[in-house]
């Protein structure tokens, strides 16, 4: 079930994608932004469904993913507190071809695309700033892709945990909350395959693991061995 906030979530320029923009375009945006949660393993919305919405995560982790046929799942990409998802509504695609799904007890922020889109027309910060994000997602597309053709399982694995690790919120680094289909999922890979990487990591102690939890004890020697060789 979805709920609608009545109170008001943090300002948007406390958010780091919104940070350093002018107090007036924030104004405009506050007028048409609202706010709702959702629980951990809900849908955000559906393939086929309308994209009409641009989305930004204030709590909690989103993951974007797509499914085949035959149920199997790839994800493009688990989203973080500031990150923006939903762009599509942006080149007039009427439905969305993918899944968005909370990881986590989640806040996000909407606007209406057509809102988002106006402004954007009429303030060129704004424009700029979105057209920058899109940059670092084609950036992390083209990462991604080579990854897909020249890394094998392992380093895969080290490298979306490694971006795991970067991306937490806590200063403190708690263990990863992520199971090792979602793993597999991200890295294009069987569960099985990705669980024999995982307890491979865990003999050498870089890893620790437990209970759909996963604690990276040894970052440096992670951040290694996901870079391409």
């Amino acid at each position: 079930m979805l709920y609608v906030l009545n109170e008001q979530a943090a300002p948007l320029d406390e958010e780091r994608f919104f940070s350093g923009m002018s107090r007036e375009v924030l104004e405009r945006l506050n007028a048409f932004a609202y706010h709702r949660r959702y629980e951990s393993r809900q849908i955000i919305y559906f393939p086929d469904d309308p994209s009409d919405y641009v989305y930004w995560v204030r709590t909690g982790r989103v993951k974007v993913m797509r499914t085949s046929e035959s149920g199997r799942e790839i994800t493009f990409r688990h989203l973080f507190p500031g990150d923006m998802f939903g762009e599509e509504c942006f080149v007039q695609r009427p439905r969305r071809d993918h899944y968005a799904e909370a990881v986590a007890p989640s806040l996000l922020t909407l606007l209406r695309g057509d809102d988002f889109a106006r402004i954007m027309r009429e303030e060129l910060e704004l424009c700029h700033l979105v057209a920058a994000h899109l940059c670092r997602r084609a950036l992390e597309t083209e990462t991604t892709l080579t990854e897909f053709v020249f890394a094998d399982v392992r380093t895969r694995v080290a490298s979306r945990l490694w971006q795991l690790y970067c991306r937490q919120e806590s200063s403190e680094k708690a263990p990863l909350a992520i199971t090792h289909q979602e793993i597999a999922s991200l890295v294009g890979a069987a569960r099985e395959t990705v669980t024999v990487t995982l307890h491979a990591l865990r003999e050498e102690g870089i890893l620790e693991l437990s209970n759909a939890q996963i604690r990276v004890l040894q970052p440096e020697e992670l951040k290694r061995r996901a870079a391409l060789r």
